[in-house]
């Protein structure tokens, strides 16, 4: 099960890298939400307007654009996985997804963001 959450996360980053809304529709739930900040901004939005919206409305991402999947923890059929986007849009990003398993398909249904120059982690960087 793990490395079938680490392809769904993957999804969303190739989606993202690509600059393709359908592949990043694809990684989410179409009722997911996401809930974060960029830099002192509050926003919300379900993970269909972020495809349609952001992506979509994006090129593709440069050389630049680096992602790193962090942790995967997987208990039944739900997931978290962090991940770090690098030189997204400008910025760089920690993502907190929550997964979940149904219709025999692993994908986000949350995700919880922070631009990381007002990230606040552990010791252990989770």
């Amino acid at each position: 099960m793990h490395d079938e959450v680490v392809a769904a996360v993957q999804r969303y980053v190739d989606g993202v890298r690509s600059g393709d809304p359908g592949l990043v529709k694809d990684a989410f739930r179409s009722d997911a939400v996401m809930w974060g900040y960029l830099g002192e901004q509050f926003v919300t939005m379900s993970g269909t307007a972020f495809a349609e919206q952001v992506v979509a409305g994006s090129p593709a991402q440069d050389g630049r654009y680096v992602a790193e999947i962090h942790s995967v923890r997987v208990a039944g059929g739900v997931a978290t996985a962090i991940l770090d986007e690098h030189a997204y849009l400008g910025a760089d990003f920690r993502n907190h997804l929550g997964l979940i398993q149904a219709d025999g398909a692993w994908r986000i249904a949350s995700k919880i963001f922070s631009t990381t120059e007002h990230l606040s982690t552990t010791e252990n960087g989770d």
